[in-house]
């Protein structure tokens, strides 16, 4: 009986190494991009607090799974038709805290603080700033009305740094009947301060005044009357107009040629008279004879006379 002995090869440490890079690396690369990713609603355009989101106002992005923001939506039917809460810019993620709840209308209860009201103020076009009032701006106001114990008109700042909730158009007619639109703001105020302004427009006018940005000051005055202005306007003084600064001159332009200057002609110089003779002779012929006979001149007998 004979007995046949196969020989069993193992390969080695490095024959298996060699064949592992013998594979496509290809594989290997697309394995490792391949990442599970979400759908995430994304803002496609900005939108202001208090509007009902449209459908054309989302886009839904690919987010990697686990870098989703928390309560983000995946679908737009869950978004469309909601109201915004705050404002929302182009590209941000659509998350449960930006969103009113579900059945609230668009309108300015959204941006009402708790615990406060809205108070709706008619701006005049002129004095109150009508087209620069705008939402979310903050404004002084100010009541002019007549105080009973002095007898006079006062002006007083009397609410500072008060939020503009919306600005709004109220119909209302002029005194002659004709049927105008005036613009109304709408201030967040507390329900103290909505007592103190019923007060205040049913005794005067109201005038809002515009605050800078940033600036959140507590404005403290003693009001304003007739003779304080009047005063002021006695005490100014008289406004001097400054000179104009010198132009600067260009290359191109030229200065004006000086008119030529006139010299008074050299005057005249007349010669002197010529001295006169102080005598004169006349001859005399008598026959053959002749004589010369010298006579002294009037003016040389004046000039004589004269003399010292």
């Amino acid at each position: 009986m004979t007995l046949t002995m196969r020989r069993i090869v193992i390969p080695s440490a490095l024959a298996t190494a060699a064949l592992l890079l013998s594979f496509p690396r290809e594989d290997v690369r697309h394995a490792n991009n391949r990442r599970t990713t979400v759908p995430v609603v994304v803002a496609a355009r900005d939108m202001p607090e208090g509007v009902i989101i449209d459908r054309m106002a989302l886009v839904v992005a690919q987010w990697p799974a686990g870098t989703q923001p928390a309560g983000a939506y995946g679908s737009v039917d869950s978004v469309a038709g909601r109201v915004t809460r705050v404002p929302i810019y182009r590209g941000e993620a659509i998350v449960h805290a930006r969103l009113s709840p579900n059945g609230t209308r668009a309108g300015v209860e959204l941006k009402i603080t708790p615990g406060t009201r809205a108070y709706g103020i008619r701006i005049n076009n002129v004095a109150s700033l009508a087209g620069m009032v705008q939402p979310n701006s903050r404004v002084d106001i100010m009541v002019v009305t007549n105080d009973p114990a002095a007898s006079k008109q006062v002006a007083k700042l009397f609410m500072s740094n008060m939020r503009v909730l919306a600005i709004g158009a109220a119909p209302e007619r002029a005194q002659d009947g004709r049927p105008i639109t005036a613009a109304v703001a709408s201030i967040e105020v507390t329900p103290v301060q909505s007592e103190q302004l019923a007060i205040a427009a049913a005794q005067g006018a109201l005038q809002l005044v515009l605050r800078g940005y940033g600036d959140a000051d507590t404005v403290t005055t003693g009001g304003a009357v007739a003779n304080d202005v009047l005063n002021d306007i006695r005490r100014s003084r008289p406004v001097v107009r400054q000179p104009d600064p010198p132009r600067r001159q260009t290359a191109a332009a030229r200065p004006p040629t000086p008119p030529p200057v006139q010299t008074a002609p050299p005057p005249v110089v007349q010669p002197p008279a010529p001295k006169r003779p102080d005598s004169t002779t006349v001859q005399v012929f008598r026959g053959n004879a002749r004589t010369d006979n010298k006579f002294q001149l009037d003016s040389a007998k004046r000039d004589s006379t004269r003399k010292p």
